[in-house]
């Protein structure tokens, strides 16, 4: 099937696409957000019985900065019902600009809920938040790109929200129970606003992101040496307040895994260098 071009608006039960609803300003405010923070590229969760096997990790596809509570790719991420305890880090807040655009959403998000609200309540926002960082990697002989994300589900309960920045991604949804070939495609374009939720969008199909368009504008940087960005996607969730907990309220075992990313995350952030001074006043060390 050909993708959509994502010039227009698309609404379907579960889903909606909206072009251009972050402003110019927003977005100019959002770029020059993501490059003054240190993304990091993480090893993937491989469980305990892998760990005592030897084999080696593997690197995530793209750099990630997570807001609200971080998830590391580490420990394994958030999921309903097995995997929900010490997941969820506290991270730093959601910065303004992501907040204030999230606000002129809440009006759509009833919708996306699976009953409707109480008369008189209010819809909650999304409480943590994954930046994904696409582009070339440049420091190898043979750049090599990173302009992806593989098929997946997002496990966290309630709607998903996306922002695109930057260059155009095409973006697929799939059931590979059913066919390889996507049930849609659409090129998600600079300043557009992704909605996701129920058994269709959220529960029954996976979706992938298999290539990004090159282009000038944006002008896009990042802390990241060697590393040519090119778009940012920024994606919303929600997860249960009483599961988020200090870092140094890990267990042992799990601090240990992640003290070098803490330690990196605390080069720019007040945040995580009070994180990573509580670590090492627990005596934490480096268990990768």
């Amino acid at each position: 099937m050909s993708p959509e071009d994502g010039r227009s608006p698309i609404q379907r039960s579960g889903f909606e696409y909206l072009p251009g609803f972050i402003s110019t300003q927003e977005s100019d405010e959002l770029v020059a957000y993501f490059s003054s923070i240190q993304p990091i590229w993480e090893q993937r969760h491989r469980g305990d019985e892998h760990e005592r096997e030897g084999e080696h990790p593997r690197r995530l596809t793209r750099p990630v900065y997570w807001l609200g509570a971080w998830q590391f790719a580490c420990l394994g991420y958030y999921a309903e019902p097995d995997h929900r305890e010490h997941r969820c880090v506290q991270a730093e807040p959601i910065a303004a600009p992501m907040q204030a655009i999230l606000e002129r959403l809440r009006e759509r998000l009833p919708d996306h809920l699976p009953a409707p609200l109480d008369s008189g309540a209010e819809v909650e926002l999304p409480n943590t938040c994954l930046i994904n960082y696409y582009g070339r990697d440049t420091s190898a002989q043979v750049p090599r790109d990173y302009a992806r994300l593989r098929m997946h589900r997002d496990q966290e309960p309630g709607p998903v929200i996306m922002f695109s920045i930057g260059q155009p991604a095409l973006f697929e949804f799939v059931d590979p129970e059913r066919s390889a070939e996507p049930e849609l495609a659409l090129w998600m374009r600079h300043r557009s606003v992704c909605i996701l939720s129920g058994p269709n969008y959220k529960e029954r199909l996976y979706h992938r992101v298999t290539r990004v368009r090159t282009g000038s504008l944006p002008s896009m940087s990042t802390q990241l040496a060697d590393f040519a960005l090119r778009r940012v996607s920024v994606s919303f969730r929600s997860v249960p307040v009483e599961l988020i907990e200090e870092l140094a309220a890990l267990p042992a075992a799990s601090s240990a895994k992640v003290r070098d990313y803490v330690e990196t995350l605390a080069h720019r952030s007040p945040h995580w260098r009070a994180q990573f001074a509580a670590l090492d006043a627990k005596g934490i060390k480096s268990g990768r």
